[in-house]
Order: C-alpha cells, then structure tokens, then sequence
C-alpha cells in the first residue's frame, strides 16, 4: 500500500476564529504571549506586539463579531474588545500555510482616526 504525503488540505475555516480567540485571551491575560508567537507570521507578530502596546491593561470582555473568508486559505476576522472605559474593534487577518492557520495582520480599529465612505 503506497499511502501519498503530497496531499495538502486546507484548513478548517472554524480553526481560525479559534485562533483569533486564541490571540484575544492573550490581549486578556488569560493565555500567555510566548505560546502565540507560535501561531504567527513574523509580520502578524509585529502587528500583534504593536496592538499590545497600544493596550492599557488588560481588556475584560472580548467576543468574536464576524468572520470572512475571501479565499479559501485567508481568514477575516472581526472582534469586539472592551476595557471597561470604552469599546474597540479589532481585525485579524489569518492565512493558511502547510501548519495550519497563522496571523498574518492584525489591527485595533481607533475611533479618533477619521473615517471616509467612498
């Protein structure tokens, strides 16, 4: 029996909302950082320690709202975090590669930035 390694699937959709979550328990403080480097590319970390940084404290309540996929190996997700004082939204935008699902970009959406419809 010739059993064939070349076959690649794709991830499962689900798996990258579960990523997502992943991510915002760190934002929490409920899962540790180190582990979710792991599970990003070096440009998704980036991104990621910026929105870190941007964060005072620890966000108390974070829920997935949306997710997209535009293509069959890219993943848009958008979610809702709270701190007490105020409501953000943030993306993640999470490819799949031969491991699995990895976060290529993330963003928190500021309100104070100026917003255009075309």
């Amino acid at each position: 029996m010739n059993c064939r390694n070349d076959i690649v699937t794709a991830p499962n959709p689900r798996q990258a909302v579960s990523y997502s979550c992943f991510f915002l328990n760190v934002l929490t403080g409920r899962k540790p950082a180190a582990e979710a480097r792991l599970y990003a590319t070096p440009e998704g970390w980036a991104a990621f320690v910026r929105v870190r940084r941007r964060v005072s404290g620890h966000f108390r309540q974070v829920r997935v709202r949306r997710a997209t996929f535009p293509t069959a190996g890219t993943a848009e997700v958008v979610a809702m975090v709270e701190n007490g004082a105020a409501h953000h939204a943030m993306t993640f935008t999470l490819t799949a590669t031969q491991h699995g699902w990895r976060l290529a970009h993330c963003e928190l959406l500021d309100r104070t930035q100026a917003r255009h419809r075309l």
